[in-house]
C-alpha cells in the first residue's frame, strides 16, 4: 500500500481533553477510571443498583459530554437538543481534528472523506420519554436524523462542508480502526484526497458503574488488568478521536507537520467459531500478517505493538498467542494497552490505542501497561521476543520507528495497522532572519477569542510551534470569523505575552460593505526621510523590484542615481528600546536633509516609494475602492486610479518639481487652528496653502512673510512648524509653474479615473475633469482641500489606508468626530518611530484582517513554503446542552407536530435561493410596511422561529438558515404558520425571503393578495 501521512489528530478520553493530556497521562502511567464511592452516587444511581452487592462503581468518563456549541455549526439549538451528544462530540473532535491539520475545508478544494463510527446510546429513548411527558409529537425525520448511526457520517460532511465519500463503519469494537483502514484504501485509490476518520462513544444517560456478572467482560474490582495473572475484564468507559489522513506525497508537497506513517493494514473476521463473542488466534494471526506484507515490512522492524488487550482472560491469551507466532522471534517487541488506563471505550478503542501508537514513533517513547501485577503465564516465555511495557521506556530498537495496532470487534472483524515513524522535517527559516510574525486569531465571540489567543500564547511558550508557524497557521490553516484580535512580533516571549493579555477583540459587522471598502491615501511631502520603506525591501515581496524600477526611470530623467536615497539601511530597525526618537521628532528638518535635500530627489523617492507600495499591495489583494491624495500624493492617487500611466507618471512628477524649483523660493507653516484663524494670518506675500482637519492648517508664501507669521505666533504663544519645503506650494506664487505643467500634460493622454477619486481642490468625487491640464495647473496653485477629501473618503469607506509616511491617523481622529467607525491605518512608519518597517506594514495588514479586508496571504509571503505548527483549536462557546436537564427542559423548543405530507414537498426550501432584507421579494411586499416589535404577523413570525430554532433573541435582521434552519425545520415553520395563521401558507410565498423581517413582508404580502387581510 502507498504510504499514507497522518497529519492531524484530536481526543477527548478519560482524563484528558487534548492530545497533549493523554500523551502524558500514559507516559506518567495514570489510571483515569473514574471510581466514586456509592454515597457520592445516590440521586445518581437508582438505589437498588447501588445496594446490590455486585455493583462496581468504576466508568472512564469524560469531561463535559454533553457541551456543545451550535453556532459553530450553524445548527440550531432546537437541533442540537435533539442531536445524540455523540454525533455532537463526532463533529467537535473531527473539526479539531481538521483544525490540527491545517485544513479549511470553505478554503480547500480537495475531496475530503469522512469514515466515521458511532457507538449505541439511549438518547433517542430519552428524548422520546421527555417528549411524551411534556405531551409534545416528534417530529420522526428530525429523531433519526439527530440519532441513527446511519446519519453520522454524513452529518460531519453535512456540518463541516465535506465533498468526499461519507461513509459509517460499524463493527463493534474495531470501528474506529476498520475506518481507518478503510480511509487509507480510499486515499489510495484517489477517492478522496483527504481523510478524516473519528469513532465516537457516549453513553447516554452517563453510566458510573455496572453491576458485575460473573464469565461476563466487566471487571470484579473495576480494574483493567491487561495481560495479568490477575485480568478478570475490562471497564467500559466513553470517548472519541478524530484523525485526519492524507497522501504522503502530498503531504510533503504541502508542507505539513506529519506525525507518523501509515504503512499498510489488514483486515479479516474470525468466521465460523463455537460462539459469536468467541475469538481465534489463527484469524488474529492471519490479519498481523496481511498488513506485514501489504506494508512491506518485516516482523523484527516491529518494536511496539499496542494490543488490543481488554482484560479478559481468554481474550488476552488468544491475543498473545497470535502476537508470539509474528512477532515471537522479533529481538524485542513491547507490547502495551491502553485500556489499562481508560477503560476500553468501546468503538474508539482502536482509534485510541492508533493516537498512542502515532505519539509513541513520534516521540521514541513507550508507556507502561497499568495493574500488571504478576504476568499472566503465557507472558513471561523466554525464548519469545515479545515483552510488556510496564514502564515508561525508550523505543527499544534501532532504526526507523516501525509499531502496530490491534483491534478485534465483537463479531470476529479483527484490523493490524502498521505505523512508522513521520520523516524528518526539512529544512525550516530561523526565527530570528525570519520577517516578523502576524498571527490572527478569530472566534465567533470576543471571550472565545481571547480563549483561543491565551492558549496559542502558551503553546508558543512551551515550544510546540515557532512564531512563524503560528502565523502560517493563522492565515492559512484556521476560519476566519468575525470576532478578531492580532499580534505581531519576531520574539517568541513578545509574540505569547500579546497573545495572553486579554484585549478589546474587533466584531464584524459585515452588514454594510462599505465598512470594508478601502480607499488609499496618499500623503504628500513633509513626513518623508531618507531610507523610507527601506526595511521593506525583504519582507514585502515584489516591493523592491517595482521601487528599483521607478528609481531607475527617475534617474535616467534626472541624470543622477537616486537608488542609495531608498537603499537598505540600519534604520529599518529600532535605534533604541524607546518607542519615539525624540530627535526626530522634535527636530523635523532633518528629514530633509542628506540625499532628500533636494527637491526633486524628495519628490522622486517619495512618489516612487507610493508608488510602488501600492501597486505591491495591490498583487497580494488589496485593491482600493477609492483614492485620493495630498498634494503631491494625489498624482500618485491619480496614477493608481488609472488618470496617468506609471512612466508617464514619473515624468510628469520629475518636470513638475523642476518647473517649481525654477521659480522663486518661498517657506510653508503647519499651524494648529481652524482654517477661519489661519485665514485671518493670510496678507501680502501669505495665502492659505492647505486645510487639513478642523485644527490643522498649512500657509504658505513668500520667506519674508512667513517667517513674520511664525514670529507673531510665538508672540501670542502659539506655534507653528516650519515643512522641508523650499517653495510655497498651493499659493499663486508658483502660477507659471502651473501654467507651463499644463502646457506639458496637453501633449499626453490622460484617461478618466478607473478607481473612483477624490480630488484636492474640491474634496468630493471629481471624474472627467481630473483629465483636463488646467486641473493640475489649478492643483498647484490653489489650497488642498484634503480635510474635507478625508471626510468624503469615510462616508464611503470604512478603512482608510495610508500609503506612504504621513499623519492620516491623526486627522481622522479630528475629522469623524466619533461619528463613523472609520479605521485609519498606516503601512510606513513615521521618521520619529522606532520600530522596524516590516513591523509596522505587518501590524496595517492585521488592522486591515481585523476590519474585514481579504487578503492574499500566500502572495504576501516572503517565504515559497507554509510552515505548519501545532496550536489549540479555536474556543468555542459551549454550554451543556442535554433534553434531559431540568432547567434545559423548561427551555426546549416544543417539537410540532409535522405531517408526513409536507416534510418532502417540491416547495422545499432547500431548494429556494437565500436572500438577504429586499432580495427576492414579490412586488406587493414592498407596499407592506413592518415595525419591529408593533406588527402582528413578525410578532407571530419570531414565536414559530423561537419554537422551530431553539433561539429566542430575535431581530428583524435574523435570517432564518444563517441561525441554522434546514428543509426539515423549514418544513416546521410552515406547519407552525399554518397553525398561527388558521391556513397555510405555501413555500413559495414564505421563503422569497430568509430574515425575519423580509419573511413577515412576504406573509403578510401572500395574505393581502389572498384576500385574507386587507392592506
Amino acid at each position: 500500500m502507498s504510504a499514507v501521512a497522518v497529519v492531524g489528530l484530536s481526543c477527548r478520553l478519560p482524563g484528558a481533553e487534548s492530545v497533549g493530556q493523554y500523551w502524558d497521562n500514559l507516559l506518567n502511567g495514570r489510571d483515569l477510571i473514574t471510581r466514586l464511592p456509592t454515597a457520592e452516587l445516590r440521586g445518581r444511581v437508582p438505589d437498588a443498583l447501588l445496594d446490590d452487592p455486585r455493583w462496581v462503581g468504576a466508568s472512564g468518563c469524560i469531561t463535559d459530554p454533553y457541551h456543545f456549541d451550535p453556532s459553530s455549526f450553524t445548527m440550531a439549538p432546537s437541533e442540537a437538543l435533539l442531536t445524540d451528544p455523540a454525533h455532537r462530540l463526532l463533529m467537535k473532535t473531527g473539526h479539531e481534528a481538521l483544525q490540527d491539520a491545517c485544513v479549511v475545508p470553505s478554503n480547500d478544494r480537495a475531496r475530503i472523506g469522512v469514515f466515521a463510527a458511532v457507538g449505541r446510546s439511549r438518547h433517542e429513548e430519552i428524548i422520546r420519554n421527555v417528549l411524551t411527558g411534556r405531551g409534545d409529537i416528534v417530529d420522526e425525520t428530525a429523531l433519526e436524523v439527530g440519532n441513527e448511526k446511519d446519519h453520522s457520517a454524513a452529518k460531519v460532511a453535512y456540518r463541516l462542508g465535506l465533498r468526499g465519500p461519507s461513509i459509517n463503519v460499524q463493527s463493534a469494537c474495531s470501528s474506529g480502526l476498520l475506518a481507518l483502514h478503510l480511509a487509507a484504501q480510499s486515499l489510495v485509490a484517489y477517492e478522496c484526497d483527504i481523510a478524516l476518520v473519528a469513532a465516537s462513544t457516549l453513553r447516554v444517560p452517563g453510566q458510573y458503574g455496572y453491576v458485575h456478572v460473573p464469565g461476563g467482560i466487566g471487571s470484579p474490582d473495576g480494574y483493567c488488568r491487561a495481560f495479568s495473572a490477575a485480568a478478570a475484564g475490562t471497564v467500559s468507559g466513553d470517548g472519541v478521536v478524530a484523525v485526519v489522513l492524507k497522501r504522503l506525497d502530498d503531504s510533503r508537497a504541502d508542507c505539513d507537520r506529519v506525525l507518523a506513517i501509515v504503512r499498510g493494514s489488514a483486515v479479516n473476521n474470525d468466521g465460523a467459531r463455537s460462539g459469536y463473542a468467541m475469538v481465534t488466534a489463527a484469524a488474529q494471526e492471519q490479519v498481523i500478517r496481511d498488513a506485514l506484507l501489504f506494508a512491506e515490512v518485516e516482523a523484527a522492524q516491529i518494536g511496539s505493538v499496542e494490543a488490543h488487550g481488554s482484560g479478559t482472560p481468554l481474550g488476552d491469551a488468544v491475543e498473545w498467542t497470535a502476537l508470539s507466532a509474528v512477532y515471537g522471534e522479533s529481538p524485542r517487541t513491547l507490547v502495551g494497552s491502553v485500556k489499562s488506563g481508560i477503560g476500553h471505550v468501546r468503538e474508539a478503542a482502536g482509534l485510541a490505542g492508533f493516537a498512542r501508537m502515532v505519539l509513541s514513533v513520534s516521540r521514541g517513547r513507550i508507556p507502561p501497561t497499568l495493574h500488571v501485577g504478576v504476568p499472566a503465564d503465557f507472558v513471561g516465555r523466554a525464548e519469545s521476543g515479545l515483552a510488556l511495557s510496564r514502564r515508561n521506556q525508550a523505543w527499544p530498537t534501532a532504526g526507523p520507528r516501525v509499531g502496530a495496532v490491534s483491534s478485534f470487534g465483537l463479531g470476529g472483524t479483527n484490523v493490524h495497522i502498521v505505523v512508522e515513524e513521520p520523516p524528518p522535517p526539512a529544512g525550516r527559516p530561523g526565527d530570528d532572519t525570519a520577517p516578523p510574525s502576524l498571527v490572527l486569531i478569530s472566534a465567533r465571540s470576543a471571550e472565545a477569542a481571547n480563549r483561543t489567543a491565551k492558549a496559542w500564547g502558551d503553546a508558543i511558550v512551551r515550544g510546540d510551534a515557532t512564531p512563524s508557524e503560528a502565523a502560517d497557521v493563522s492565515q492559512f490553516g484556521r476560519r476566519h470569523l468575525r470576532f478578531r484580535r492580532f499580534a505581531v512580533s519576531r520574539s517568541a516571549e513578545d509574540l505569547a505575552g500579546q497573545l495572553t493579555t486579554p484585549e478589546a477583540v474587533r466584531v464584524l459587522t459585515a452588514r454594510d460593505p462599505s465598512r470594508t471598502a478601502t480607499c488609499f491615501v496618499f500623503p504628500g511631502l513633509g513626513d518623508h526621510y531618507p531610507q523610507m520603506g527601506a526595511g521593506l525591501r525583504d519582507s514585502l515581496p515584489g516591493f523592491a523590484q517595482r521601487l528599483d524600477g521607478y528609481l531607475a526611470v527617475c534617474s535616467d530623467l534626472i541624470g543622477r542615481d537616486l537608488r542609495s536615497a531608498a537603499a537598505a539601511s540600519d534604520r529599518g530597525k529600532p535605534r533604541s528600546e524607546s518607542a519615539i526618537d525624540f530627535r526626530s521628532l522634535f527636530d523635523t528638518s532633518r528629514h530633509g536633509r542628506g540625499p532628500l535635500a533636494d527637491p526633486v530627489a524628495a519628490h522622486a523617492v517619495m512618489f516612487s516609494t507610493q508608488l510602488a507600495l501600492a501597486r505591491t499591495l495591490g498583487e497580494h489583494g488589496l485593491r482600493p475602492a477609492a483614492v485620493t491624495g495630498h498634494s503631491l500624493g494625489e498624482l500618485c492617487a491619480a496614477t493608481v486610479a488609472g488618470v496617468f500611466g506609471d512612466d508617464d507618471a514619473l515624468r510628469v512628477v520629475i518636470e513638475r518639481i523642476r518647473l517649481v524649483a525654477a521659480q522663486p523660493q518661498g517657506a510653508m507653516l503647519a499651524v494648529a487652528m481652524p482654517s477661519a484663524d489661519a485665514e485671518a494670518l493670510t496678507g501680502p506675500g501669505v495665502w492659505l496653502a492647505a486645510v487639513n482637519g478642523p485644527r490643522s492648517c498649512v500657509l504658505a508664501g513668500t520667506r519674508e512673510a512667513i517667517d513674520a507669521v511664525s514670529r507673531q505666533l510665538n508672540r501670542e504663544g502659539l506655534q507653528g512648524r516650519l515643512l522641508p519645503s523650499s517653495h510655497a506650494f498651493h499659493t499663486p506664487l508658483l502660477d507659471t509653474a502651473g501654467a507651463q505643467l499644463a502646457t506639458l500634460l496637453e501633449n499626453l493622454t490622460l484617461s478618466a479615473p478607473s478607481i473612483p477619486m477624490i480630488a484636492n481642490l474640491t474634496g468630493d468625487w471629481i471624474g472627467d475633469e481630473v483629465t483636463s491640464p488646467g486641473y493640475w495647473h489649478r492643483q498647484l496653485t490653489a489650497p488642498v482641500l484634503f480635510g474635507q477629501a478625508l471626510r468624503t473618503a469615510a462616508a464611503r469607506c470604512g478603512v482608510l489606508v495610508e500609503i506612504g509616511p504621513g499623519q492620516l491617523r491623526t486627522l481622522i481622529t479630528q475629522i469623524r468626530g466619533g461619528a463613523r467607525d472609520v479605521c485609519a491605518i498606516p503601512t510606513m512608519r513615521r521618521a520619529y518611530q522606532n520600530e522596524q518597517d516590516d513591523v509596522v506594514l505587518m501590524r496595517a495588514l492585521g488592522e486591515l484582517w481585523q476590519a474585514g479586508v481579504e487578503l492574499d496571504w500566500a502572495a504576501l509571503r516572503s517565504q515559497a513554503q507554509r510552515w505548519k505548527g501545532s496550536l489549540p483549536p479555536t474556543a468555542a462557546d459551549e454550554r451543556r446542552m442535554f433534553i434531559a436537564d431540568g432547567a434545559d427542559l423548561a427551555a426546549a423548543p416544543a417539537p410540532l407536530s409535522v405531517p408526513r405530507s409536507e416534510r418532502h414537498t417540491d416547495s422545499s426550501p432547500s431548494s429556494a435561493k437565500r436572500s438577504g432584507p429586499g432580495d427576492r421579494r414579490a412586488d406587493l411586499a414592498d407596499t407592506v410596511a413592518l415595525q419591529d416589535g408593533d406588527d402582528a404577523c413578525m410578532q407571530m413570525l419570531a414565536a414559530v422561529w423561537e419554537d422551530v430554532l431553539g433561539i429566542s433573541d430575535l431581530d428583524g435582521d435574523s435570517d432564518f438558515f444563517d441561525l441554522g434552519g434546514d428543509s426539515m425545520m423549514g418544513a416546521r415553520l410552515l406547519s407552525g404558520i399554518a397553525k398561527a395563521l388558521g391556513t397555510r401558507v405555501p413555500a413559495v410565498a414564505v421563503f422569497e425571503a430568509s430574515t425575519l423581517r423580509g419573511m413577515a413582508r412576504c406573509v403578510k404580502a401572500w395574505q393581502v393578495k389572498e384576500g385574507v387581510v386587507d392592506l
